[in-house]
């Protein structure tokens, strides 16, 4: 399934910039201890377009952990993948939907690479 990016197109907030390693689309990166959401493909050192604020579902979530509405989310980035898990991984946003331990996906969640 991968990733989805589930807000209108009016309501996604990107940028853009240079990032040091090369980008799948839709594969969250950290850059600068923010966890940001390519748009496309791109090689190292190259342009690229990154999504700081949405709503997303279906990306790759770690099956041992639940997650509750407006528990906090982190990115696992050794694992690639959203937890609940808040030791060495980095804050991004909310659960906005109930999710079991045994979801290998993410249900809803309010991705903010500011999330605070």
């Amino acid at each position: 399934m991968g990733l989805q990016i589930r807000s209108p197109s009016s309501q996604i907030k990107t940028t853009q910039f240079i990032n040091t390693v090369a980008t799948t689309p839709h594969t969250p990166v950290v850059f600068n201890g923010k966890v940001v959401i390519p748009t496309d493909a791109a090689d190292a050192n190259a342009l690229n377009g990154y999504v700081y604020d949405a709503e997303i579902s279906g990306a790759a979530k770690d099956p041992a952990t639940a997650l509750n509405p407006f528990d906090k989310v982190y990115w696992d980035n050794t694992n690639k993948r959203f937890t609940a898990t808040a030791t060495s991984n980095t804050l991004c946003g909310y659960a906005l939907e109930a999710m079991g331990a045994a979801d290998v996906a993410t249900g809803l969640i309010a991705f903010n690479s500011n999330a605070a």
